[in-house]
C-alpha cells in the first residue's frame, strides 16, 4: 500500500501565488505544474496518450498522476476557463492517434443523457478518467485522489445537457469517502476549499439543503458568520431621505481562530488581473449604495477562501429561495461585496459578475449594463493576456463554480432575447449549436420552418437523439421521437421525455405518462419531466404515481409552491392528510401570499385537528381576501377546540380562538353564526348571553319573514330560550369584573328578545303550528315571566340601596 504522503497535497493544484517555490516537493513534474510557464503542451499530451495506449508499466504513481493532471487541465482549458487558442492543435493531435474506441459521445454518456455538442477534445477527459480509476483502485485511501475524483465527476456533469442520476450517485459515493478524510488535511485553507467543492457539487446537482449543511460546517470551521444588516443609505443621486439598505458583514466568532490565519487575497492572487464591473452611467441611480456612515462604504477585504465562501453561499441562497425581485435584493449585498474586492481569484470574480448580470437583467436602469457585462465575460474567457494565464484562471477555480463557455454564452442569449435582439441571439445559438434556443428564436421571428431546415442539415452531418427530438418538435411528427429512441439503442431518456411531451401538449395524458415514466426510469433527475409526469398522473387520478413524481421534484427544486400543493392534493386523495398538512406547510414557505395554498392548508389543518394552524390559515386568508368568511370552517374550528378543551384544558387555543372570533364579529357583525360561535367559547354565562342576543338580532334581521317559516322560527325560539337560560344562570355564576348592573342589563335584553320573538310569532298567521314549536313558545313564555320577575326584584333592590 502506498504511503499516505506519497501524493503531496500540492497535487491538488489550488494554485496560490503566496506559495514559495522552495516549499514545493522535489518532484520535478509537480514543480513544473506550479512554476512553469505552461501547465501543458500539445506535445506533452501526445506523449502521455501514446504511453497510455502502449500500457507503459514503468510509470510511477506520481508520473501517472501528473499525466492525469495535464490531460484534465487541457480539457478544462479547452471547455471552461479558456483561452481556447490550442483547441485546433489538440483536435488535430487526437485525430492522428486513432482514438475511435474512446469516442466521448459514447464513453461519457450517462443515464441516457448525451454530451453537449460544444464539448471540445472530450477524449482527453475519457483517458484522464481511465488513468484516475486505475490510481484509485491501487490507492483507495489517498485523499488527494478522492478530491480529484469529485472534481472529475463535477466536470463530467458540467458538460452534460442535463443532470444525470448516475453521476449524482457517483458524487454521493465520492463525498462519503472524502468527508471523513477531510480532517486529515493539515492546512485550514485546504480543508476549507475541500468543503467548498463539496458544497458546489451538491448545488450542481440541485441539492440545496445538503449544500447549506456543508457551508454551515465550513463557517463553523472558519469561525465566521455571514450576516446581512440594514444600514441607512441612499441608492439614487437625488434621494434626500436615507433608507435602510442591506450590507454584508463577515463577522469573526472566535478570537482564537481568525480569518487572518488565512493568506490575504493580495498574496494568493497578486498576479491575477480581475475584470471590473462596468460603470452604470445612469442619470438617477448611483453606481453603489452610499451609506450615511463613511466607514460602512469601505468594502471588507476578504481572503480568497472567504470570497469563494461568499460566492457559494449566495449561489445556495439563490437556489433555495423563491425567484423574485425581493429575493434578488436580499442577495445583492453578497455580490456587491465580491465585485469590489481589489484582489482575489479570477473564477470567483467571473462568477460574481455573471450572477450580478442575472440579478440586474430584470431592472430597467441596469439591464443595459447587464448584457454588456455578460459580453465582457464571454470575451474574457478567450483573452490571452499574460495576466490571465491558465494557472491564474484555475486558482481556487474548483471552489468557485467553474462553468463551460457555452453556459456563459447561453446567459448572454437570454439577455439579448429579453431586450428584443433576437437575431443577434440567434447568431450565437447557431454558433454554439443551441438548437432548442434556435427553434425559440425562429419561432419569435415567425420563421419556424427555418429551424426544421437547419436541424435536418445537422442530422445529415451527425445524427443524435436530441436532434431527432428537436426535429419532431419543429414539424410535430411523433415518428421523429421514435427514431431518436431507436438511434440511442433505447437508452435516451430525452427521447422518451420529448415523446411524452408530444402527447402532453395534446392532453393525451395516458400515453404521455407511459413515456414520462420510462424516461424517469433511465434518469430520475429531470425536473420538467417529473412535473409533467406528476400532472399527468393527477389527471388520470393515479395518485401514487403523482406522489412519487412530485416528491422527487421537491427534492430537486424545493421552491415551487405548486409542486408542494399538488403533492398535498395527491396525498389527500390517498387519505394521508397528516402528511399533506406538513407538505402544505412547505408550500407556504415558497409562496406566502397565495390564497389557494392557504385555503388548502387551512382545510387540511381542520381535517387533521391542527387547530392552531387552521386559525393561522383563516387569519391569513382574512388578510389576503377582502370580507373573507367561511362559516363551515369557522364552526369546525370552534367546536373542535371546545371539545378538546373539555377533554384536556388548552387555554392558549381558547385565547387564540376568542381573538379570532372577536375580529370576525367586528368584520361580520351581521352574521348570526359568528356571534353564536363567539358564545360557544365565551368564558362566562353573561358573555355567552350577550353574544347570543346579538346572534338573535342578526338572525332575525337577515332572515326576513322568519316568523312564518317553521324552520327559521324554531331557530329563533332556540336562541331566545338559550339566552334566557344563560341570563338566569349569570345571576348565580359570574366573574368578579361583571357588575350587578351588567347582569341586570343582560337579563333585560334576554327578556326583550324573548318578548319580541313571541310577539312576532303571534302576529304571524300560522294555521298549522307544529307541536314542538308550540311547546317552545309555552316554555319561552314561562321564562319571560321568570325574567320579568327577577328583573323587577333586582330593580327594587337597587332602588332601595
Amino acid at each position: 500500500m502506498l504511503e499516505e504522503d506519497t501524493f503531496s497535497e500540492y497535487y491538488l493544484c489550488n494554485f496560490n501565488d503566496a506559495v514559495p517555490a522552495d516549499d514545493l516537493p522535489a518532484d520535478e513534474q509537480l514543480r513544473q505544474l506550479w512554476t512553469g510557464k505552461e501547465l501543458w503542451t500539445v506535445q506533452e499530451l501526445r506523449q502521455i496518450i501514446t504511453n497510455w495506449q502502449n500500457k507503459d508499466v514503468n510509470e510511477t504513481p506520481t508520473q501517472l498522476l501528473n499525466s492525469f493532471l495535464r490531460l484534465f487541465f487541457a480539457f478544462v482549458q479547452n471547455n471552461c476557463t479558456g483561452p481556447f487558442d490550442k483547441v485546433a492543435d489538440c483536435k488535430q493531435m487526437l485525430s492522428q492517434l486513432q482514438l475511435e474506441a474512446f469516442e466521448p459521445q459514447e464513453q461519457l454518456k450517462a443515464s441516457g443523457e448525451e454530451l453537449n455538442p460544444n464539448v471540445k477534445t472530450g477524449e482527453l477527459l475519457v483517458i484522464a478518467r481511465e488513468i484516475l480509476r486505475g490510481l484509485l483502485e491501487a490507492y483507495p485511501a489517498s485523499k488527494v485522489l478522492a478530491v480529484w475524483n469529485i472534481r472529475l465527476i463535477c466536470q463530467h456533469q458540467l458538460i452534460m445537457d442535463d443532470l444525470a442520476a448516475s453521476l449524482y450517485e457517483q458524487f454521493k459515493a465520492g463525498a462519503v469517502v472524502l468527508r471523513p478524510q477531510a480532517k486529515q488535511f493539515a492546512s485550514r485553507e485546504l480543508l476549507s476549499l475541500l468543503l467548498l467543492e463539496l458544497a458546489n457539487g451538491y448545488l450542481l446537482f440541485h441539492r440545496s439543503e445538503m449544500a447549506s449543511q456543508v457551508l454551515d460546517e465550513l463557517c463553523g470551521h472558519l469561525q465566521v458568520e455571514l450576516k446581512v444588516e440594514g444600514l441607512l443609505g441612499v441608492r439614487t443621486k437625488f434621494q434626500q431621505k436615507p433608507l435602510p439598505q442591506l450590507c454584508l458583514k463577515v463577522e469573526q466568532l472566535s478570537e482564537e481562530t481568525t480569518s487572518s490565519d488565512l493568506p490575504a487575497a493580495a498574496d494568493t492572487n497578486r498576479h491575477t488581473k480581475l475584470p471590473k464591473l462596468l460603470l452604470l452611467e445612469d442619470d438617477t441611480r448611483l453606481e453603489r449604495i452610499r451609506f450615511i456612515e463613511p466607514k460602512d462604504n469601505d468594502v471588507m477585504t476578504l481572503p480568497s477562501v472567504l470570497q469563494a465562501l461568499v460566492l457559494a453561499k449566495v449561489k445556495q441562497l439563490k437556489r433555495s429561495q423563491p425567484k423574485d425581485r425581493l429575493a434578488d435584493e436580499q442577495l445583492e449585498p453578497y455580490t456587491q461585496t465580491l465585485l469590489y474586492q481589489e484582489n482575489g481569484p479570477l473564477q470567483v470574480r467571473q462568477a460574481a459578475l455573471l450572477l450580478n448580470c442575472l440579478q440586474e437583467s430584470g431592472q430597467r436602469r441596469t439591464v443595459e449594463r447587464s448584457w454588456k457585462q455578460c459580453e465582457e465575460c464571454v470575451k474574457l474567457l478567450d483573452h490571452t493576456e499574460e495576466q490571465q494565464s491558465l494557472r491564474s484562471r484555475l486558482s481556487y477555480g474548483f471552489a468557485a463554480h467553474l462553468q463551460p463557455i457555452w453556459h456563459v454564452q447561453l446567459q448572454l442569449v437570454d439577455l439579448l432575447r429579453s431586450l428584443g435582439m433576437t437575431k443577434t441571439a440567434l447568431d450565437i445559438c447557431l454558433k454554439i449549436h443551441a438548437w432548442q434556443q434556435v427553434i425559440d428564436c425562429y419561432t419569435s421571428l415567425e420563421l419556424r420552418h427555418k429551424a426544421a431546415e437547419i436541424i435536418r442539415q445537422e442530422l445529415e452531418k451527425k445524427p443524435t437523439a436530441l436532434l431527432y427530438c428537436l426535429l419532431g418538435d419543429a414539424i410535430d411528427d411523433p415518428q421523429c421521437y421514435e427514431q431518436a429512441w431507436l438511434h440511442s439503442k433505447k437508452t435516451s431518456s430525452k427521447a422518451q421525455s420529448y415523446w411524452g411531451n408530444y402527447f402532453y401538449r395534446r392532453a393525451e395524458y395516458a400515453q404521455a405518462l407511459e413515456h414520462f415514466q420510462l424516461s424517469l426510469e433511465i434518469n430520475t433527475l429531470q425536473e420538467s419531466t417529473l412535473l409533467r409526469c406528476g400532472y399527468s398522473a393527477m389527471q388520470l387520478e393515479k395518485w401514487e404515481s403523482a406522489v412519487k413524481s412530485y416528491l422527487a421534484y421537491t427534492h430537486l427544486e424545493a421552491n415551487g409552491f405548486e409542486s408542494w400543493n399538488n403533492l398535498a392534493k395527491a396525498l389527500i386523495n390517498l387519505g394521508d392528510k397528516q402528511r399533506a398538512h406538513r407538505v402544505l406547510g412547505e408550500a407556504l414557505k415558497c409562496n406566502y401570499s397565495n390564497w389557494k395554498v392557504w385555503e388548502n392548508y387551512m382545510l387540511v389543518a381542520v381535517d387533521t385537528s391542527h387547530w392552531d394552524d387552521a386559525m393561522r390559515g383563516y387569519q391569513r386568508l382574512s388578510e389576503l381576501k377582502q370580507h373573507y368568511l367561511d362559516q363551515e370552517v369557522l364552526a369546525r374550528i370552534v367546536y373542535g377546540i371546545a371539545k378538546q378543551h373539555q377533554e384536556a384544558p388548552c387555554p392558549l387555543l381558547i385565547k387564540r380562538v376568542v381573538q379570532l372570533l372577536g375580529q370576525q364579529c367586528i368584520q361580520h357583525g351581521n352574521e348570526s353564526l359568528v356571534w353564536e360561535l363567539a358564545a360557544v367559547v365565551a368564558a362566562t354565562p353573561l358573555k355567552k348571553a350577550e353574544r347570543l342576543v346579538k346572534s338573535y338580532r342578526a338572525y332575525t334581521a337577515k332572515h326576513l319573514g322568519w316568523e312564518v317559516k317553521a324552520q327559521d322560527a324554531q331557530k329563533a325560539l332556540d336562541l331566545c330560550l338559550e339566552v334566557a337560560e344563560l341570563a338566569l344562570a349569570a345571576v348565580q355564576e359570574h366573574a368578579a369584573d361583571e357588575s350587578e348592573v351588567m347582569i341586570t342589563s343582560t337579563l333585560n335584553s334576554a327578556r326583550l328578545s324573548g318578548t319580541s320573538c313571541l310577539n312576532a310569532l303571534r302576529r304571524a298567521i300560522n294555521v298549522n303550528v307544529p307541536a314542538e314549536q308550540q311547546e317552545k313558545v309555552d316554555l319561552l313564555d314561562k321564562q319571560i315571566a321568570e325574567l320579568t320577575q327577577v328583573v323587577q326584584q333586582r330593580m327594587n333592590t337597587q332602588r332601595s340601596v
